[in-house]
């Protein structure tokens, strides 16, 4: 029993991985409605100035608190269709993704640091492989696969409750989540009981 729980495990992980690589977003760049709101709701004097229309690419300037940053918006050719797991940390470090993502914190208010934060998105296989590794090698030790198991249903909680109370109809694009992401915490759900299994498992033997 204790081999077919491993074939899970790693069936499980190798879901992860794979929804990883396959679209977590799917994106729809509305330009026009953000020229619009951008005109309509913030004091150009204060917070936004420069902004024009060059070459069908929009040009902002900016200011947040001492911080300045100036660049183009992507426009509906820049941006990609689909994004998977593995192409976030790049796009989230281009120059001119740097601009989009400081007028959307306008908007929402939010200050993070996007583009450092976005290698997180790594540790969703990263993780996964390491609590295949562990059941694998360390499994028989009791408290491993109940350790694998809370800390896989608490990744798998915490994923699912941000996807379903999380607004993704932004200002500047209308996201809809893809099949990769959910994958991926439909994999961690698949790591959480077969750890569970196995502990199980364990506790019969003794």
């Amino acid at each position: 029993m204790r081999q077919v729980g491993l074939v899970l495990v790693w069936m499980s992980v190798g879901a992860a991985v794979i929804g990883f690589v396959l679209p977590w977003a799917r994106i729809d760049l509305r330009e026009p409605t953000l020229v619009k709101q951008v005109r309509g709701s913030l004091p150009a004097s204060d917070t936004l100035s420069g902004l024009t229309k060059d070459l069908g690419r929009i040009t902002a300037t900016i200011r947040r608190g001492a911080q300045t940053i100036t660049g183009d918006l992507p426009t509906l050719t820049d941006i990609p269709k689909e994004v998977s797991g593995i192409q976030i940390p790049r796009l989230a470090n281009q120059k001119n993704a740097q601009t989009a993502i400081a007028l959307m914190e306008v908007f929402t208010g939010k200050q993070e640091h996007i583009g450092l934060k976005s290698y997180a998105v790594y540790l969703l296989p990263g993780i996964a492989l390491l609590c295949g590794l562990l059941l694998t090698f360390l499994g028989r030790q009791r408290l491993v696969p109940w350790s694998v198991a809370g800390l896989c249903a608490v990744i798998a909680a915490a994923g699912f409750w941000k996807l379903l109370t999380t607004n993704t109809q932004a200002l500047m694009v209308a996201i809809t989540i893809g099949p990769g992401l959910w994958l991926s915490l439909w994999a961690y759900v698949g790591l959480a009981v077969t750890a569970g299994f196995l502990g199980v498992l364990q506790v019969k033997r003794a």
